[in-house]
Formats: C-alpha cells, sequence, structure tokens
C-alpha cells in the first residue's frame, strides 16, 4: 500500500483561500491523451482547473511522486502540454476540457460554496483529499493512480 501523501503548508494556506471564494464559474478538467490511437478510449485527468467568479483560479494537479496532488494558483498549460510532448516523445498530449456542464458540476456552479476542507482518510482509501461542500452536496476531490484526479459525490 502507498504510504500516505500529505498536504504541504503552501497547500492548507490555498485551501484557505479558496475558502474565501463563494462562487465556482468554470471548471476544466486538462486530459492526457493518447496520440498513437486516439480512438483508444485514454482518459486520464492530471489537473482539476476551478475557476471562480473572482476569476481567482485553482489548480489541483497531480504531484511529481504520482501519490496524490497538490494545490496551486500558478500553472501553465502550454509549458505542461510541452514538457508532456518532449518526455513522451509526442505519444501523449494533454486537452484542456471545459467539464462545467458536466452532470456532476453542473448544479454547484449555481450553488454558493459552503466550505472547503481537507481529509485524512487513513482507513478507507488511506489518503488525504479535498471535499467542497455546496447548498446541495458535497463533492471530493480524489487521485486514483489508473484514471488520475476523480471527482465524486462525497458524504461524511
Amino acid at each position: 500500500m502507498n504510504e500516505l501523501y500529505q498536504f504541504s503548508k503552501q497547500d492548507l494556506e490555498l485551501v484557505s483561500k479558496i475558502k474565501q471564494h463563494q462562487n465556482i464559474s468554470a471548471i476544466f478538467y486538462h486530459f492526457w491523451i493518447n496520440l498513437v490511437n486516439p480512438e483508444e478510449k485514454f482518459v486520464f485527468v492530471d489537473t482539476i482547473e476551478i475557476v471562480f467568479d473572482t476569476t481567482d483560479t485553482y489548480f489541483f494537479k497531480i504531484n511529481e511522486e504520482d501519490n496524490g496532488y497538490i494545490i496551486s494558483s500558478n500553472y501553465n498549460f502550454e509549458e505542461e502540454q510541452k514538457m508532456l510532448a518532449e518526455k513522451f516523445q509526442e505519444v501523449l498530449s494533454l486537452k484542456r476540457v471545459d467539464v462545467s456542464a458536466a452532470t456532476i458540476w453542473k448544479d454547484k456552479i449555481k450553488t454558493p460554496l459552503l466550505s472547503v476542507n481537507t481529509v485524512n482518510d487513513y482507513e478507507n482509501r488511506n489518503e488525504n483529499f479535498i471535499h467542497f461542500d455546496f447548498i446541495d452536496g458535497s463533492l471530493a476531490i480524489y487521485y486514483n493512480e489508473e484514471k488520475g484526479l476523480l471527482v465524486e459525490d462525497y458524504e461524511a
């Protein structure tokens, strides 16, 4: 079993800043795309980009150790896309997709954000993750080795 990753002090400071926001205006997923066989349904979410109505943007990105994710307010999509292409000899590409209308997000975007919290889950998933509480429910961002970052309904 993987060692439990910990959010850094910087990650936790950004969570505190995120808590000050009320409304999400857009959500983007950054997917890895298999260029050798684009028809192959290779779905791997490397980054989740959350844009608030204040135009502040936060990025939840898989960490260097590939055992969790980091939070950042700075991210250069074009640079990341270029690095990925070089690292994997143009076999993989990065695509940014607006998922604001996806079932899991569409109602949440219209709803004020009540709170944002980190969770240390040592029993079920043995990981740390973040959940967002809205009036009509909660969503959590998890890391999965095979699919990358996942967003799921969350119940405490």
